[in-house]
Formats: structure tokens, sequence, C-alpha cells
């Protein structure tokens, strides 16, 4: 059986206009019937951590986030952000999340590449040790210009070396780097322990509404998943076919419309799942 899980970045845009809290995200999870959630830190700690709240919603949490950046030239920025990667590890126990997500960082003034991704796999790899004591996992997702495709992804995940390290694929965030989505899933199912089901589309840079910048140039707006430009059931597809069974996240960016953006890409993912389980 293939899981399913709600990010709550599909409600981002909510949250941060105190349209939606961490209660009434629970209560949409029930109502769009999903057990299983993705918490974000940021929202989480801003609601104070309200554990009564998950424990009578009888929801599951699968992935706790944490935006991570391990690229500093002051070692002490570094070791400030490892930390923060400890802490996230003590709070999924306690929430009793088996994966924890970390932000690779991005490159900065100063710094050259090679040594922002010894930066990322040195950081990552304290991650990993910690989380591998702890009886989780961390997993990596690409992001930005330092660790952002399944190349950079495999590079890390050889030189961190650990049971208790994955990765997460990102699909929206390939597709902005100019890379094929299903290619990239291809190339990195077996090492893939999270998969952030996400889409996007094309849009004039005069879009009234958030936008995503692709390397290239090209604006993007996201929209429910399967509506996009990203082909969901061939990513789905490459990744099963690799062994990957899942946590498949819902990550729906269509910010101005979450609930019918949400019920719309779980629709299509149940749809797809359905058909992939079938053929198996």
């Amino acid at each position: 059986m293939m899981e399913i899980c709600l990010s709550m970045w599909s409600f981002a845009l909510e949250f941060q206009r105190r349209n939606m809290d961490i209660e009434r995200f629970f209560q949409t999870c029930r109502e769009v019937g999903v057990d299983s959630v993705e918490v974000v830190d940021y929202f989480w700690l801003s609601a104070g951590q309200p554990m009564s709240v998950l424990s009578s919603s009888g929801l599951r949490v699968c992935v706790y986030d944490v935006a991570t950046d391990f690229v500093h030239r002051d070692p002490n920025s570094r070791i400030e952000q490892v930390k923060l990667a400890y802490a996230a590890i003590e709070e999924a126990l306690r929430l009793g999340a088996k994966l924890v997500r970390l932000l690779p960082g991005g490159l900065k003034e100063g710094i050259l590449y090679e040594d922002a991704l010894q930066m990322v796999v040195e950081s990552v790899s304290s991650a990993a040790r910690y989380a591998h004591k702890a009886g989780v996992s961390v997993v990596l997702e690409p992001h930005q210009d330092v660790v952002n495709s399944a190349q950079t992804l495999r590079y890390v995940a050889e030189q961190v070396n650990s049971s208790a390290f994955g990765v997460n694929a990102d699909l929206s965030t390939f597709l902005l780097n100019g890379l094929d989505p299903v290619s990239e899933c291809v190339s990195l199912a077996d090492l893939c322990k999270l998969a952030h089901l996400n889409d996007i589309r094309r849009v004039s840079k005069k879009y009234q509404g958030y936008l995503y910048y692709g390397l290239n140039g090209a604006t993007y707006a996201g929209t429910a998943v399967g509506d996009g430009e990203i082909d969901i059931r061939g990513c789905i597809e490459a990744l099963v076919a690799g062994g990957f069974r899942g946590p498949f996240s819902i990550e729906c960016l269509s910010m101005s419309e979450s609930l019918p953006g949400v019920q719309r890409s779980l629709n299509n993912v149940r749809e797809i799942l359905e058909e992939v389980n079938s053929g198996e």
C-alpha cells in the first residue's frame, strides 16, 4: 500500500494570513480523507507545538520539515544550522515522525560552489548521525543552486553514506532548474524516502499571484497536482519502479485556491496510484 500524506505547505498562504491554524488544518485533513500529515516547523512552532490538538485529531505525522541552510562562511553559523536540524529530529520524535526534511541552503557571495557543496555534506552527515541514533531519517530536498538535481543529491548521499539519509524528490524544483522531473525520479528512486508531489505551469511575468522563477528566467504559478506541466504519472511510475512506496506528500502550490486545489490534487494522485497499484 502506497502512503499519501498532506503537507501543511499546501495552506501556506492561509497560515500566513491567519486564515488557517493547526486545529483547522488537522480538521481539513480529516474532511478530505487524509490521515497522515507533513508538519512545517515554522507553523507548528509559531502555534506553540499544540500536542493535545494533534492527539485529539487522530492524525499521524509522517514528516517534520525544517528550513535549514548549511551554506555559510562562518563555521558558527553552520553549527547553529546543524543544531536546528538536531532540534527538528527531537521534535520529530515527539510527534512520532520517522522523517525529517532538510534544505541544503543556497550559494552566497564569496563562497565557491565546491566549498558550498562540502559544507552541505559535512552538515548533513552530522544530522544523519544524530538521526541514526534517534531511529529516524533525514531527507534532503533539492533547493536553490547547490544541491538541486539527482546528480548532486546522489553525490551527497554517497558522501554521507548513512542508512539514516535519504532524498526528497521535489518535482517542481527539478522543473524550475531546467531538468526533466521524470528523468530525475528515475535517477534517484533508489535513494528516495519522500516525494513532494507538486505542480506548476508557465505564466506571464504579469501574472497576479505568487510566482516561481526558473533558472532560465521563465515564471511559473502553482497548480493542483496533475494540472500543471509536470508529468505526475510518469514521476510516480518512475519512483515506484525504483522501489519507492511513499510517503507521497501532496504539496499543492495553488496558493490562492488552496482547499479546491488540495481536493483536486488528492483526486488526481489517488487515481494515478490506484492505477499504478493495479498494474504491479
